[in-house]
């Protein structure tokens, strides 16, 4: 094609007909009719092919769908058309940036600061492709003439702080330095407290920015993420809707939009915004792994595994396969091997073998120790009613409590630990070196991830080694963590039997009970009679979070329907609360054979009522791979057996940990006919049924799974042995 456009004959000069033949071109390729548009472009390249913006046309067009080498090519002809205009040999040198090629990129962008010496844009690029190079001084003079020609643009601002931070003092006093308006100079010093950690400090500033600079739609954008690191994904959205307001096209902003609303947990609210945009080829491979994460919170996994597979070609490794580990506990073909593998090249792109950071200690197996909690969940959290019943039961004088991340001030169960713990470090940074290295300034002995790989996961930071004993506990803990520098993970016989120890890279420290302890709520409505007794037909009930909702647990749970005569299936999680999520639910559980006139959707909720609609459930289905965990322990509270289906991998297995903790082991199933005929047998014996729902409650209080002081001794004397471990054999890496 190119060399077509090359030795088209020179019909005529005619450039008014060929800038007709162009704006007809521009219209079609705006509406995405860009093989036609393409046409007009060659067409008007033939009609003038001395003029350079029919090749600039096209370029744009092929760049715009991700031909990346068929639009270098182009801007390459264009520029020997017309080597007098700096346009092709910028956009030239963006692409071969962005193609990871800053050699050729450096050519380009310099001819375009030399034709232009004015063009901020270009030294811009030239900065960029120069500290891809290494070349950390030539950028930053590059990014001082950009700076110095648009003092007012806040990412050049932010990136010439950041190459200022990488050079010699000499160097910085040979420079011009930029004159950066009042608003980006309160920019930089809120980019400043982000990166210590200072969420609050920052947002103050940037409120301050906005006041100078309103319609600022880059100072908006920073500000929503300041809200963002702060915990505060409500004030995150006003600040993002407003920037989005004025920066429409801006598809980064757009993101951190939907990141916000996810935080929310409206899934399909962000998933709304995220399909909307006309997301470039060569966009950067965050916002399609976003989209992932969004669209299977939204229940559509097969659009997550699409969007995996489009940003893996280009994604850093690290971001992809932290996104596909997150997901694939959720997809029905999951494993434990599988999850290993995944695992382990994940955590082959930390940097494990790096210096320890972590400090001489006192190698005594006896000494009181310091317990490091590390995630920005220590609240009302999955994280919070499974872990701080066993936590504020530790032996005080025995073991120190430290937590690192978000306090949430207005919790009740923050303050709970927070007056149990001996410190709290809210100020945590996103650079997991730099929160190793505060962690490691604490002097603690036994670090404990709460967080995982998982949204705001924190766990990256043990790569550092900042404690010599690193444990992973509850908190996206669906699996291995992959990692040589995490010791133990913390677990019990029935989430890892005998024989389960090859699928961890981690030693099981495995507690004699369960390894959580659940915290009932403080106020809780009473359990309710048996509802099947009133409604005269039985009704199945699933609380859990749409995304694990497979099409393989839906196909199972219609066959249940079918062989329980006139039984019903309610289903309820925050999703179904959104626009356009029931209905396209109830399509997909039509389509897998699910009889839904006998299915009843129910949204959010407050946790009291919540809970509460349990009064109209009989019986609870456990979704797969991915099963219930605190949802299981609810249901169970409020009186409903949930029936589960054993799998091989630590997340597929929370339920059975759970009901075997209570002694409801014959709600534990091994395979999908056994999980059906224990659904159909269950609810045939309702006089059976109704009796264990009267006496649940109370033989759940008095298990193992709600002894919080049994709970806090088996945790301590765990926690002793690990480190009486270290202290005869020394880190394991």
């Amino acid at each position: 094609m190119l060399d077509q456009v090359a030795s088209a004959p020179a019909l005529h000069e005619n450039m008014t007909n060929a800038a007709d033949v162009i704006a007809a071109g521009v219209a079609l390729d705006a509406g995405n009719t860009r093989e036609c548009a393409r046409k007009l472009f060659q067409q008007a390249s033939e009609l003038a092919p001395s003029w350079d913006e029919p090749l600039i046309r096209l370029a744009q067009s092929y760049r715009a769908d991700g031909h990346v080498a068929e639009a270098k090519e182009l801007y390459i002809q264009a520029s020997i058309r017309n080597r007098w205009r700096i346009e092709p040999l910028l956009a030239y040198g963006i692409l071969a940036l962005q193609s990871n090629d800053p050699h050729d990129a450096v050519g380009y962008l310099s001819r375009a600061t030399d034709l232009n010496p004015t063009n901020h844009q270009a030294w811009h690029g030239l900065a960029l492709a120069l500290g891809a190079l290494g070349l950390q001084g030539a950028a930053l003079r590059a990014m001082a003439n950009a700076g110095n020609l648009a003092p007012d643009i806040l990412h050049y601002a932010i990136t010439y702080n950041e190459l200022r931070d990488t050079v010699d003092h000499d160097l910085i006093l040979q420079i011009r330095e930029p004159k950066w308006t009042t608003a980006i100079e309160l920019c930089l010093e809120a980019n400043a407290a982000l990166r210590r950690g200072g969420a609050e400090e920052a947002i103050a500033l940037l409120e301050t920015a906005i006041d100078v600079e309103p319609d600022a739609s880059d100072i908006l954008a920073l500000l929503g993420n300041a809200y963002l690191a702060n915990q505060m994904p409500e004030m995150a959205e006003l600040h993002l809707r407003k920037a989005l307001l004025r920066a429409p096209e801006n598809i980064d902003i757009a993101n951190d939009l939907a990141v916000a609303l996810g935080r929310q947990y409206r899934f399909g609210d962000a998933s709304d915004i995220l399909n909307k945009l006309d997301i470039p080829a060569n966009a950067s491979s965050t916002i399609l792994l976003n989209r992932a994460t969004i669209r299977a919170s939204a229940g559509d996994l097969a659009g997550s595994a699409r969007d995996i597979k489009a940003a893996t070609p280009k994604a850093n490794d690290r971001s992809r396969l932290r996104a596909e580990c997150s997901l694939i506990p959720y997809q029905s073909n999951a494993t434990a091997e599988l999850l290993l593998d995944s695992t382990r090249k994940l955590a082959a792109t930390l940097p494990e073998d790096c210096e320890p950071l972590m400090k001489p200690s006192v190698v005594d197996p006896d000494r009181p120790l310091r317990i490091g909690l590390l995630s920005h969940s220590l609240r009302q959290h999955p994280v919070g009613w499974l872990t701080f019943a066993g936590l504020e039961n530790l032996d005080r004088d025995a073991y120190e409590l430290y937590c690192f991340g978000h306090f949430a001030a207005g919790d009740p169960f923050a303050q709970r630990l927070a007056r149990r713990a001996h410190k709290w470090q809210d100020r945590i940074t996103k650079y997991e070196a730099e929160i190793a290295s505060n962690i490691a300034d604490c002097n603690i002995d036994i670090l404990i991830d709460l967080s995982g790989f998982g949204d705001n996961g924190l766990i990256g930071s043990l790569a550092y080694r900042p404690a010599p004993v690193q444990i992973k506990w509850v908190g996206s803990q669906a699996s291995t963590t992959g990692m040589k520098r995490v010791d133990w993970f913390i677990t019990d016989r029935w989430e890892t039997p005998e024989g389960f120890d090859q699928y961890y890279t981690e030693q099981l420290l495995r507690l004699p009970d369960g390894y959580v302890c659940y915290s009932p709520p403080p106020t809780s409505p009473p359990v309710s009679n048996l509802p099947a007794l009133a409604n005269g037909h039985v009704t199945f009930g699933c609380f859990n979070n749409l995304t694990k909702l497979t099409d393989e647990t839906l196909s199972l749970w219609g066959r249940i329907l079918e062989q329980v005569d006139n039984a019903h299936l309610l289903l309820r999680c925050p999703q179904f609360s959104e626009d356009g999520i029931p209905e396209r639910f109830i399509s997909r559980a039509h389509a897998l054979g699910v009889d839904t006139s006998r299915v009843e959707l129910r949204g959010r909720a407050p946790h009291p009522e919540f809970i509460e609609g349990y009064k109209d459930v009989d019986i609870a289905l456990d979704p797969f791979p991915y099963s219930g965990g605190l949802t299981t322990c609810e249901s169970m509270f409020m009186g409903v057996p949930v029936i589960t289906l054993a799998g091989d991998f630590f997340a597929a297995r929370h339920s059975v940990s759970h009901l075997s903790n209570v002694g409801l082991t014959d709600c534990v199933t091994e395979s999908p006919e056994q999980y059906i005929d224990r659904a159909v047998a269950m609810s045939s014996d309702l006089e059976a049924l109704a009796a264990r729902r009267a006496r649940l409650r109370e033989q759940m209080l008095t298990s193992p799974l709600c002894d919080a002081k049994r709970f806090g001794r088996n945790l301590g004397a765990a926690l002793r042995y690990a480190w009486q471990d270290y202290c005869r054999n020394g880190c394991r890496a």
